[in-house]
């Protein structure tokens, strides 16, 4: 405006021979320079009116010249107007791209992920938050060095033809490749690298997306293993559950025998008792590592457990051997069974000892400890009692300890272990409602630590002594077992203590035809009906009819597959003679209805 103002000024009182108000069309072509169309026009519209009117004034009005004039500053005016809306856009469209390349410069800062980028040759030229994080070092140390310096490549010729990969336009994608920290830690990441092309869509230089993976694939790793424990407890538990049909007539048998034999034959059959003892006790391990084994927890004070067991375990582990046992300060009560509690410290001291053939230390420490929301420990946060056993030894590699806890798995010599005694503590952990993890480094020992969820009472007195035995009086018992062997068993056993039976058939058992029947003992698992429909059935039809269960599963799994309440009682298989008759007269003198079914 200004601008205008003054050629104006200068135009009146130049000679009217000069036409000097023409000069004034120049005021919108100035104005084009601040890229705003509406001053283009203001400043277009004044230099119009100025002109108009100085010419006039000049008696110039309606002249050829004044048109002449006039139409040129109306028409500069409409090509400033468009060069000024041409180069708002231009400004616009750049300072929008000015912002995308901060917000993308900004989002690579901040990404959690490690951006790297380099030159065609490999040199690194940027080098983002995400990368300082995973990597352990700052851009000032890595920004001008070989990017193979860094990502470890082992092959330098790898290296090369994937930059000349990365040059002729393709792209790289790696779900796992191996990585080292700053501090010489390994890890896992995600790699997705792709070429970065100019303006004219030349390739100019590379970018790498890395990812750490290292905690994922540790997940799906455990989650594998533990549906591969989960499945291999489900197969020992149904063989074991066979299996304890079979030592139910051994180990009974065997006790008809007794009485019956002398001399060596009463030594054999004792040996032959004896190995059905010692396969009963592996059946018991199986069906603890498959959560199928019955067990009465109670609270326990971990730290009495660790003291009661030092002296014993001293003497088991040898004399090269020295065991240290550090119980925390104060009581460490938690519910578990005291037996399973023993058998865990066992188990885990022996395979200590065997890890340390020259000799060494193992260390039992109690403590408690915290868990926190995030921790890569499958339990809920909160307090936990912790086990410590740790030991000198020869460690293990990272394979052995990934199938550590699978039953049979073991790397000892085929008469020196059996392979489940580590399968037992983990059965025995999970049961508790606990965790188990291990630490090893070959050549450095073994620490395996063990959280059980703290008990909300202190330690008790342990339980009365069990009820007596009871014979029978003539009571008249109907018993449902698919096996016949075990069926002629029970019955047996039955009738030469004191009781009469009755041998029904699981698939279609009498509703009718019952009379006298005090008692019936069904097999939970049968062929077609179950156990406790069978019973169910009867029952509507005799209300005075009690029933006891058996069964080579654990209670707990029955309950709730079955919708068995904590009345309900189930006899284990193998059962001996003594464990039956028990059961039989615990169940005959119930007089309420909640416990028709003991």
């Amino acid at each position: 405006m200004a601008t205008v103002t003054l050629l104006a000024a200068i135009s009146a009182v130049a000679p009217q021979r000069l036409l000097m108000f023409g000069v004034m069309a120049i005021g919108a072509p100035l104005a084009a320079a601040a890229a705003s169309p509406p001053a283009v026009l203001a400043v277009g519209g004044y230099a119009l009116l100025a002109a108009f009117a100085i010419s006039t004034w000049q008696g110039l009005l309606s002249s050829t010249d004044q048109m002449l004039r006039l139409l040129t500053i109306v028409g500069t005016t409409m090509i400033s107007w468009g060069i000024a809306r041409h180069l708002r856009t231009a400004l616009r469209a750049s300072a929008n791209a000015a912002r995308e390349r901060e917000m993308l410069a900004a989002i690579v800062r901040q990404s959690s992920d490690a951006i790297i980028v380099s030159t065609l040759d490999g040199t690194i030229t940027a080098w983002n938050s995400g990368a300082e994080r995973i990597y352990g070092y700052t851009a000032d140390q890595v920004i001008g060095r070989p990017v193979g310096d860094l990502i470890g490549m082992d092959r330098p010729e790898r290296l090369r033809q994937a930059l000349n990969d990365l040059a002729a336009g393709q792209q790289i994608r790696m779900d796992e490749t191996k990585r080292v920290r700053s501090d010489g830690t390994p890890f896992l990441v995600s790699v997705a690298v792709s070429p970065i092309r100019d303006a004219d869509g030349t390739i100019v230089a590379v970018a790498g997306t890395e990812r750490d993976v290292t905690e994922e694939k540790q997940a799906r790793e455990r989650s594998a293993r533990a549906a591969r424990l989960e499945s291999l407890g489900q197969l020992a538990g149904g063989i074991a559950h066979d299996f304890n049909n079979l030592l139910a007539i051994i180990l009974n048998y065997a006790d008809f025998l007794t009485e019956e034999v002398t001399g060596d034959s009463a030594r054999d059959l004792a040996r032959i008792r004896d190995a059905a003892e010692r396969a009963k006790s592996l059946t018991g391990q199986l069906l603890l590592f498959a959560k199928r084994e019955p067990t009465e927890v109670e609270t326990v004070d971990l730290n009495e457990v660790i003291t009661d067991a030092g002296e014993l375990l001293s003497r088991t582990i040898g004399a090269n051997i020295r065991l240290v046992c550090r119980p925390c300060d104060g009581a460490l009560p938690v519910s578990a069974n005291r037996g399973r509690l023993d058998q865990i410290l066992l188990n885990l001291v022996i395979n200590a000892r065997d890890a340390m053939p020259d000799g060494g230390v193992v260390v039992v420490e109690t403590d408690l400890t915290e868990v926190s929301a995030g921790e890569a420990i499958p339990l809920p946060p909160g307090p936990y009692a912790r086990l410590t056993v740790s030991d000198t030894g020869t460690g293990m590699t990272a394979e052995v300890r990934d199938r550590l806890f699978e039953p049979f798995f073991t790397t000892k010599p085929a008469d020196q272990g059996t392979g489940l005694g580590l399968a037992t503590v983990y059965g025995i952990v999970g049961d508790a409602g606990g965790h188990i993890g291990v630490e090893s480094t070959p050549g450095i020992g073994t620490t395996f630590q063990i959280l059980l969820p703290p008990a909300a009472e202190p330690a008790g007195q342990p339980a009365g002594p069990a009820a007596a035995l009871c014979s029978g009086h003539g009571e008249l018992v109907a018993v449902i077992e698919d096996e016949e062997y075990v069926r002629d068993l029970v019955l047996r056993i039955l009738r030469e203590n004191g009781y009469r039976t009755i041998a029904l058939s699981g698939s279609s058992p009498p509703d009718a035809g019952l009379h006298g029947v005090r008692l019936l003992l069904t097999d939970i698992e049968l062929p077609g009906e179950s156990g406790p429909a069978v019973a169910a059935r009867m029952c509507a039809r005799h209300p005075g009819l009690r029933v006891l269960f058996m069964s080579g599963y654990s209670d707990s799994e029955l309950r709730r597959r079955y919708g068995l309440d904590e009345a309900t009682r189930i006899v284990q298989k193998p059962f001996t003679a003594v464990e039956l008759l028990a059961a039989v007269g615990e169940a005959l003198p119930a007089t309420s209805p909640a416990a028709t079914r003991i």
